[in-house]
């Protein structure tokens, strides 16, 4: 009886092999940045992490920063769709807002801000890292802002709430940084402080 001949997986096309390595490259950027920060996450760092040539790594991304900062965008954009799974889940009224808040603080408790974190600080003095970070910023900022009807609610995305969303995310990120920067022996403050915050944006919404 003849052996039936094994069939070999399709060729994948040029084009899937380019997200391929885009993909690999951004990942590697990213476990580098939260391993190593900023100022220690180099190149050779990520090409060897990401199992690529340098070749591929200068094609995709001719420099450091323009790494970074997509990679950040990258994993922006995965959270966001994340984000949005999570938000059809939300139950209405008060607990929805309850809800949204206690989102609101996942995401700054996760990776995507410790990595943001790393490249905010050295984007002050970088030129080129501000230039390619500033306009992912703003995208992720302004996708956040159109999020809040859905966050929200429609009637609560009336009147007030840009600000009351811009207070929400600024009290966020103020008591994640602190977190961040005082060791993980402070989580559990920093969990503290934002349920009273919370309690106080609970009021206001």
């Amino acid at each position: 009886m003849e052996a039936s001949p094994i069939s070999k997986p399709p060729r994948r096309t040029q084009a899937e092999r380019r997200e391929t390595t885009r993909a690999a490259l951004l990942d590697a950027t990213i476990e580098c940045l939260l391993e190593f920060g900023y100022s220690h996450t180099t190149t050779t760092r990520v090409v060897e992490r990401a199992g690529v040539s340098r070749g591929a790594q200068v094609h995709h991304f001719p420099t450091k920063a323009e790494l970074v900062a997509e990679a950040v965008g990258h994993l922006a954009a995965l959270r966001a769709d994340e984000i949005r799974d999570e938000l059809e889940k939300l139950p209405q009224g008060r607990r929805r807002a309850e809800a949204a808040l206690d989102l609101i603080w996942k995401v700054h408790t996760g990776p995507l801000f410790t990595a943001a974190l790393e490249l905010w600080v050295a984007a002050r003095t970088d030129g080129e890292l501000r230039r390619h970070l500033m306009p992912i910023e703003r995208k992720v900022n302004a996708r956040i802002m159109s999020d809040a009807a859905t966050l929200f609610g429609d009637q609560e995305a009336e009147g007030d709430m840009p600000s009351l969303l811009l207070t929400a995310l600024s009290a966020a990120r103020g008591l994640a940084w602190g977190a961040i920067l005082l060791g993980p022996r402070s989580r559990s403050s920093a969990e503290e402080q934002w349920q009273a915050v919370r309690a106080q944006l609970l009021r206001l919404l």
